[in-house]
């Protein structure tokens, strides 16, 4: 019992003089662990967070990248569609041109189209609301200030080129920035192109047309090509 009792002793003496110098007292743990262990797990998780950030930052800017360029396209596509589409309304309204004196006919110029490289003024059948149709006189430009291809129509009531009331412009397209009709005058055995027509009491055997629009620093393209049904019929003079 004695022995135990100065082995006690010993112990708190010894704590006592720990606690007055400052020294820590010896743990274990403590001693498992060294600060070149604890610097060297800190640096691999900086590591492991660079290697991420690297990694999804690479693929956000891969996603990126092929979002703009699937956008690109996809302006692209709609931008041609759209040309496409005035190209397609251009030629079914002159292949229906008819035989039909315009409003500036004169009784010494009876013209039925006349049109140069920019324009182009004809009288056809034209859709009108849901399965209805009126003759209109038709004239297709390209602004005086460029960048839209306008559309004026004319209504006519009857045969008479006075008997017509003209309608506001409007747009079929914009950004255009040039526009070219040609005209094929079948009447002669060697048929050829012309840059304009104004041939009295006839129709050019066919047009034909090239749409240019700029959009965005890009340029689009259509062609056209209307064949006319009606261009050699003949209207019957009239004293």
């Amino acid at each position: 019992m004695s022995v135990f009792v100065r082995t006690r002793s010993r112990i708190y003496a010894v704590c006592r003089q720990g606690r007055r110098s400052g020294a820590p007292l010896p743990d274990a743990r403590s001693r498992l662990r060294s600060p070149a262990s604890v610097e060297g797990f800190a640096l691999i998780d900086v590591l492991v967070g660079l290697a991420l950030i690297g990694v999804i930052t690479s693929l956000t800017m891969v996603f990126l990248g092929q979002a703009r360029t699937m956008l690109r396209i996809e302006k692209a596509t709609e931008f041609q569609m759209e040309v496409d589409a005035a190209s397609r309304f251009l030629e079914t309204a002159i292949s229906h041109a008819e035989p039909l004196p315009l409003s500036k006919s004169s009784p010494d110029q009876v013209l039925y189209l006349d049109g140069d490289g920019a324009r182009i003024e004809f009288s056809a059948v034209q859709a009108i609301g849901f399965q209805s149709s009126a003759l209109r006189e038709t004239a297709v430009s390209l602004g005086q200030a460029g960048g839209a291809l306008a559309i004026v129509q004319k209504t006519r009531r009857g045969s008479d080129p006075g008997a017509s009331t003209q309608s506001e412009p409007v747009r079929l397209i914009g950004g255009v920035n040039a526009v070219k009709f040609e005209y094929l005058d079948g009447s002669t055995a060697a048929s050829s192109w012309l840059p304009s027509w104004n041939a009295p009491r006839r129709l050019p055997a066919a047009v034909r047309f090239t749409v240019s629009v700029l959009r965005d620093g890009a340029a689009y393209s259509a062609r056209g090509f209307a064949r006319l049904d009606l261009a050699n019929a003949q209207m019957p003079r009239t004293n």
